[in-house]
């Protein structure tokens, strides 16, 4: 039904090792700030980013991610009590919806606000700071300190520890992966020698690893339903499937898997989306997120596009994510 094309996951992984790595991208305030509660806003960003496509600031050119990172800069430079989970615990959930409704919205009006499904984010914010008061004395950090895994360097410790907030309750561990790579990205903990590390796999990078032929689809019924976009119920087996691609890939590559978020992601979401670069000879966003990224002397063909399926492939070009309701990623 669903199987990994070998062939194609080397030809994309021997294309990674090539490319450069920009270090200015580490080097933006998201993660340079310094603040005692900065591990509390990658914890809280991370997790109620989820199916944020219809996040966005047009006035300031920033979307979904992004929007993200600018809007829990702003809570914790004008309203850090909203990353103290002693804090959170005393608000209801309307409050709270209130409360962070103008971070998210264009000229700080919350009438504008275009975080969507506030309900739902609310609820996982909330689970987030009563766990944390629970368990952790409040404290993000606490999460990291009783434990071995320096020793170790095992992330099934993390994976273990971090279901138990309902934000990150996702078997995959899209989120947990994510928020490790933030602090690992920010100088907070060295995790560069983690094993057993999980590759975050959200909805650009399934679709990449579909177009791009690293994962085939062999059941009919399902091949049809991703080509036409048509919501189906499940989508794990197709995420494990591409979590093994990538896994392999970032092997191939030889770059460590957080970098992997780095490159597909960042392509995902600008080079081959509602737009393909190969084809449409265009990126989405300007500038393009990969850019950003990547060092690149021209950007005018997709970095796959020699080794894409889809590049010269139209139904394979035209794959899109499953399309399932999660709070996962």
């Amino acid at each position: 039904m669903i199987r990994i094309n070998k062939k194609q996951v080397k030809k994309i992984g021997k294309k990674v090792k090539t490319l450069e790595l920009n270090p200015g991208f580490y080097e933006r305030e998201f993660l340079l700030i310094n603040s005692p509660i900065k591990m509390e806003m990658y914890f809280y960003s991370v997790g109620i980013c989820h199916q944020t496509h219809l996040l966005a600031n047009p006035k300031l050119n920033i979307y979904g991610w992004d929007f993200l990172e600018y809007g829990f800069l702003e809570i914790l430079k004008n309203s850090p009590s909203l990353l103290d989970s002693k804090e959170i615990v005393k608000l209801s959930r309307e409050h709270l919806i209130e409360k962070i409704k103008p971070f998210f919205s264009p000229d700080h009006n919350p009438k504008k606000c275009t975080l969507d499904n506030l309900e739902e984010r609310a609820d996982l914010w909330l689970d987030m700071a009563e766990n944390l008061v629970s368990h952790f004395d409040g404290k993000v950090e606490n999460i990291f300190a009783p434990s071995d895994w320096k020793k170790t360097q095992n992330a099934e410790f993390f994976y273990q520890r971090f279901p138990l907030f309902k934000a990150f309750s996702d078997p995959l561990q899209k989120k947990t992966s994510f928020f490790l790579k933030l602090v690992h990205d920010a100088g907070l903990f060295n995790l560069g020698n983690l094993k057993n590390v999980i590759p975050i796999m959200d909805y650009h990078m399934q679709r990449l690893m579909l177009r791009t032929g690293c994962v085939e689809i062999t059941d009919k019924k399902l091949k049809n339903e991703l080509l036409t976009r048509t919501p189906i119920l499940d989508d794990t087996v197709i995420r494990k499937t591409c979590i093994e691609a990538m896994a392999s890939i970032a092997q191939i590559s030889e770059k460590h898997i957080f970098k992997m978020n780095d490159v597909f992601y960042t392509l995902g979401r600008s080079c081959c989306a509602e737009t393909t670069l190969c084809h449409d000879h265009v990126c989405e966003k300007t500038p393009c997120s990969l850019t950003k990224t990547i060092y690149l002397e021209r950007h005018t063909e997709c970095i796959f596009q020699k080794v894409c399926k889809g590049a010269n492939d139209e139904t394979c070009r035209l794959y899109w994510q499953p399309v399932v309701e999660t709070h996962f990623y």
